[in-house]
Parts: C-alpha cells; sequence; structure tokens
C-alpha cells in the first residue's frame, strides 16, 4: 500500500511539474455573455497555461470597466438589474481578459401546457417566448431545453417526437424561469376493452353527422382518462359520452358547453361512445382521436 501511494505522489507531482504559469482565461463560451437571471449569478471560468493543460482559478478578480453599470462582484458574481451591455475584465497576475456581458433578465417564459401525442405523429414544436418585467419580448436568447423521461419523447432541436406510450415533463429554462409542457404519449389502437393498467392507447375516428362509435372498456375502481383529441379543428371534434361510470369532466376554457374529456371509474358495462351531433354541421365529417389512459390510481 505504501508502495503505490508513494507511486501517486510521484505521478501527481510529475503533472504539476508539467503545468506552466497561467496563460489563458475563459469566460463563459466567448468573449460575449448573456445572462438572463434576475437573482446574481457567477459567471463560469476557466484558467489554461500555454499547453492547454486546465489550472486553478483561484486569484483571478473581475471588475467593471465600461458600459451598462452591472454590478460585479470580485470573484464574478454578476447582477443583472436592467436591460444593457457591459465589458468587464478578469485578470489573474499579467494575465488579462475582457467578456462583454449581455444583461437580458427574464421575467417570464410564455408557453408550456399539456401535449398529446401518437406514436408516429410528426414531431411537436415547442412554442415558447421569452419576456422582461414590462412583458416585451427578450433578444438575444440562450434557452435550455430538458425531458424528464428520454424514454418517452426525444428532443430534435426544440421539438419532441413520441419515442413510447408514456407521460412525462418537458421544460425550457431561460435564466431563472421556464415553461413546462405535460406530454402524454398514446399507443394507436384499435379498441379499448383489454386496455391494462398503465396503458395509453388512441383509436382514431371519422363520423358522418348523427353518426356515433362505442367501444366498451374494463371495469376498473383505479382512475380512467378518456379524452378526444382534435387533430387541431377543435370545432369539428367527435364529442365524447361515458357510460356505466362515474366521471367528472374536463372542459377547454374557450368552449366551456362542451367538454373535451373525463375522469372516470368505470362499472361493468362500461363503454366510451364518440357522436357527431346530427344537428351541428351534418354535412362535413368530423374526425379526431379518442385517447383513453387507464391509471393506477385508486
Amino acid at each position: 500500500m505504501s508502495r503505490l501511494m508513494s507511486a501517486a505522489t510521484v505521478i501527481l507531482g510529475t503533472l504539476a511539474a508539467c503545468q506552466g504559469p497561467p496563460s489563458r482565461l475563459v469566460v463563459g463560451f466567448g468573449d460575449t455573455v448573456v445572462v438572463h437571471n434576475t437573482r446574481p449569478v457567477q459567471l463560469s471560468l476557466q484558467v489554461f497555461d500555454a499547453a492547454g493543460h486546465a489550472l486553478p482559478d483561484t486569484g483571478v478578480r473581475f471588475e467593471w470597466t465600461s458600459g451598462a453599470t452591472v454590478p460585479i462582484s470580485p470573484k464574478g458574481v454578476v447582477t443583472c438589474t436592467h436591460m444593457g451591455d457591459a465589458t468587464l475584465r478578469a485578470s489573474l497576475g499579467p494575465v488579462v481578459k475582457s467578456v462583454v456581458v449581455r444583461c437580458r433578465p427574464v421575467h417570464d417564459v410564455l408557453g408550456g401546457g399539456p401535449v398529446n401525442l401518437v406514436m408516429g405523429d410528426l414531431p411537436y414544436d415547442l412554442w415558447f417566448e421569452a419576456v422582461d418585467s414590462a412583458g416585451r419580448r427578450v433578444r438575444p436568447l440562450t434557452a435550455v431545453l430538458t425531458v424528464d423521461d428520454t424514454t418517452v419523447v426525444t428532443r430534435e432541436g426544440w421539438r419532441i417526437r413520441a419515442a413510447a406510450p408514456g407521460e412525462t415533463g418537458v421544460d425550457v429554462w431561460v435564466g431563472d424561469s421556464s415553461a413546462h409542457w405535460f406530454v402524454r404519449v398514446f399507443e394507436p389502437a384499435a379498441t379499448f376493452d383489454s386496455i391494462r393498467v398503465g396503458q395509453h392507447l388512441a383509436v382514431p375516428v371519422r363520423l358522418a353527422g348523427g353518426e356515433q362509435r362505442t367501444w366498451q372498456i374494463p371495469p376498473s375502481r383505479k382512475e380512467f382518462s378518456v379524452q378526444i383529441l382534435s387533430g387541431g379543428d377543435t370545432l369539428r371534434a367527435p364529442r365524447l359520452a361515458v357510460l356505466g361510470a362515474n366521471c367528472m369532466s374536463r372542459t377547454p376554457l374557450d368552449m366551456p358547453p362542451v367538454p373535451w374529456g373525463y375522469t372516470c371509474l368505470a362499472w361493468h358495462g362500461a363503454a366510451v361512445i364518440a357522436y357527431h351531433p346530427r344537428n351541428v354541421d351534418p354535412a362535413r365529417e368530423w374526425a379526431g382521436t379518442v385517447a383513453v389512459v387507464r391509471g393506477d390510481r385508486p
């Protein structure tokens, strides 16, 4: 053991001897740093010698030099209280680095909400907008997208694609603020009569005026979620009804009289019905997708 420790000490000493004096400072990812945080934030910093070896950043000092007045601590903690551009200087002995800090504080990220996807759908665009305290759009913008469960959806730039049935959360972060999407992915199916706990099934439907379709659902004292996915035309999506179940309706804010989904406890003989009212737009077919989740909550 003592020989191993001695060998490790020699190796570390050799590596330290190979490192030269500080030669270069890197702040952020280049000469310009965009800060969206409204709270104090530590600027990232790296120190390198002439050969590119990373060195400790102990002793680096920051100071404001020109531009907008931006509070900056000697250790590089910057506070963006208002929009503006400032030039800061980082120094370590004779090594000096100038960096432009673009203060673009973000007070809210608009966007988010429920998203329903069916396996095989085209990628879904995540719309969002970052705004300041006056509600004005913030530019330039640096955002980060995170997916809680990448087995359910995968990201493609600022879009997500269905990967497997299930549920997950997606967030876009800009500074301290974020927008959140609750995503459900459904598996295409022809019926719901044998849906299992945890399954997410979706059945497409097209109905002429006065037409309806019925699907049986198994009895369960655990929660069912039943909804209609409109495919974009919410005014011509089939209406829903659930028989033989104790349900609570869910209604969109823009169409209070028309429930788009239900949360139910199903008894024996329960059924989901999609229908096109005979006296409403009878000359056109209505199309949508009936989506059912059999939950695991009692």
